[in-house]
């Protein structure tokens, strides 16, 4: 395969091209100009794939298409020109960017490259021991070990610990070793990448060489970015934690507990309601999508939407919301930049109403004089 190499395959990658549209670029290139069947048997694609992807690559300045001839016949343009081409764009992208970005004069964001696998490794326990809310990691099972203590401590600090632990076969996983080691655990049998997010801010990001200490030219990099982080959650939690097996979940807080991080909240709510318990929360909210100010409302937990813990109850895996009623109306509270509910917190607190025969005006009524 033409595109074999893999410091070409990860470049062009890194440019949008699919891992058949390398093959098929790169088979382009060494056979100069071709007819589709033959850089269809080069690329190991159906013919069709191949007269689908031409078309784009035309448009992307990569090849020139001789349909006048018969048989029609594809010439990769110079790839000088190509690259030309392509920094041409970038300087373009640069331009318009840095026209947008305006962090504003308070905003500390701050991104950094590491090369070295002990300096990540030691980023992330310092990371770990100043959390203060929220951890989500997802990490290779054979440093687990390594960062037990940073991580019992995050969980006995109260901070929420969505712990993800990567193993591909190569070791030997004892599964109720994870105890005690996050909120909750699980384990995906496969390797990916590393990742670390602390309180929606810092975090982390690499390929999983970096972590284990593979031999790799590959690097970390690490952030404090106040909106590059809940994305970087946001593809934790929905491409990675559903696909992984639950091992461990932890014991809830006991109420009445307040939580400035919402997911926190509907963790421990869950847990709560399986256990049959009777829910009150007061929750400062305003409308989603909006800029009015907050406002406090306290309603009865009725449903918790969430991909958390098993089994799971929400639609789509990144959802995590409370279902409240309160006496007039049912409504639904999702956390900071909510789209799907009707209102976003900000701040949740949790009461446990020991009667359950109540109605809601009563229990609310009751809730507020504890």
């Amino acid at each position: 395969m033409s595109g074999s190499d893999p410091g070409l395959r990860d470049q062009l990658k890194s440019f949008g091209f699919s891992d058949k549209e390398v093959d098929t670029y790169t088979t382009i290139l060494t056979l100069g100009e071709a007819k589709a069947s033959a850089i269809a048997e080069g690329a190991d694609v159906s013919k069709r794939y191949v007269y689908n992807v031409l078309g784009e690559f035309e448009d992307r300045g990569l090849v020139e298409i001789h349909d006048h001839e018969t048989p029609t016949t594809v010439r990769a343009l110079d790839p000088s020109a190509v690259v030309d081409r392509l920094s041409d764009t970038l300087s373009t992208l640069e331009q318009n960017l840095d026209a947008l970005y305006d962090p504003g004069p308070e905003v500390d964001r701050r991104y950094e490259v590491i090369k070295s696998t002990a300096t990540v490794r030691k980023r992330i326990s310092r990371l770990l021991r100043e959390a203060e809310n929220e951890v989500s990691l997802s990490v290779h099972a054979s440093i687990v070990s390594d960062l037990a203590a940073d991580l019992r401590s995050a969980v006995d600090r109260g901070v929420l610990t969505l712990v993800l632990v990567n193993d591909n076969g190569t070791d030997a996983v004892e599964r109720d070793c994870f105890d005690g080691l996050g909120s909750v655990v699980r384990i995906w049998d496969h390797t990916g990448p590393m990742i670390l997010s602390v309180d929606r801010t810092h975090g982390l990001f690499s390929p999983p060489e970096v972590v284990v200490g593979s031999p790799t030219d590959q690097q970390a990099i690490g952030f404090t970015e106040d909106r590059l982080s809940p994305a970087l959650v946001g593809s934790f939690l929905g491409n990675y934690w559903p696909l992984a097996t639950e091992v461990y979940v932890d014991e809830p807080s006991e109420p009445p507990e307040t939580y400035d991080r919402f997911r926190h909240a509907v963790l421990d709510a869950t847990l709560h309601r399986r256990r049959d318990r009777e829910l009150i929360a007061e929750v400062s909210v305003r409308p989603s999508r909006s800029s009015e100010s907050f406002e406090t409302r306290c309603g009865r937990v009725t449903a918790v939407r969430q991909g958390l813990v098993e089994p799971t109850t929400n639609n789509i895996p990144i959802e995590n919301a409370l279902v409240l009623d309160d006496g007039n109306e049912e409504f639904t509270v999702g956390g900071p930049g909510a789209i799907m509910e009707t209102y976003e917190a900000r701040r949740v607190s949790l009461k446990i109403s020991e009667t359950t025969d109540q109605s809601v005006s009563e229990l609310l009524a009751s809730s507020s004089k504890v």
